[in-house]
């Protein structure tokens, strides 16, 4: 079996380092989606601690309902609650536009970047050039058998042609016989012209 030198491309391997500005660029995109989660987070928690001020605060002026001063005092506590709620719960939906914004803003950054990045990736190992190389080394190998083939293959040619091939009533094709016919054309079939090539998978495209 033919082997390849993997010098080159483990090399290659070894010193590859891509995506370097991609990397900075999305470190940079981390870092402002970081200020947004941060944000997200603050205010999801106090809307909990509001929301649960809010119950608690109903439940106290349910029992206080017959003390009109801690009645007042408790109704003024729920609507400085809900106003407050009604502050943050806005800025907590806005919070998903602005994660759109950030992502519509990196996204030509981020195609530019990889794009560059990535063209990169054959600097230290063109594969369509090494491809080509080996295409080629490997059409030479096998031509090389292929004549190899044919010097021994007339070894045992002249005789064959000499004493049946070119025997023109043994070949003869037009016999009533087609037990006969039959064995005449398989033989001639045998020794065609293309006898000698080697046969491989037509998806490996080599010519």
């Amino acid at each position: 079996m033919i082997k390849l030198d993997r010098t080159s491309v483990d090399k290659a391997i070894a010193e590859m380092k891509l995506f370097e500005a991609t990397k900075e660029v999305l470190a940079s995109y981390e870092a402002e989606k970081e200020i947004l989660e941060k944000r997200e987070e603050a205010l999801t928690e106090r809307l909990a601690q509001l929301q649960e001020q809010h119950t608690q605060t109903l439940i106290d002026r349910e029992v206080a309902s017959d003390n009109p001063s801690d009645y007042i005092y408790l109704s003024s506590q729920l609507s400085k609650i809900e106003s407050d709620m009604k502050v943050l719960l806005p800025l907590k939906e806005a919070l998903q536009e602005e994660y759109t914004l950030l992502k519509q803003k990196y996204m030509p950054i981020i195609r530019e970047s990889y794009s560059k990045d990535s063209s990169a990736r054959n600097k230290h190992f063109n594969v369509s050039e090494a491809v080509s190389y080996v295409r080629e080394e490997l059409k030479l190998v096998i031509s090389d058998y292929e004549k190899a083939i044919s010097e021994q293959d007339q070894q045992v040619m002249p005789l064959i042609y000499d004493d049946f091939l070119d025997d023109s009533e043994l070949m003869n094709e037009s016999w009533d016989n087609p037990d006969r016919r039959m064995k005449a054309l398989a033989f001639k079939r045998t020794f065609d012209f293309d006898r000698n090539n080697l046969l491989y998978d037509k998806e490996i495209r080599l010519k």
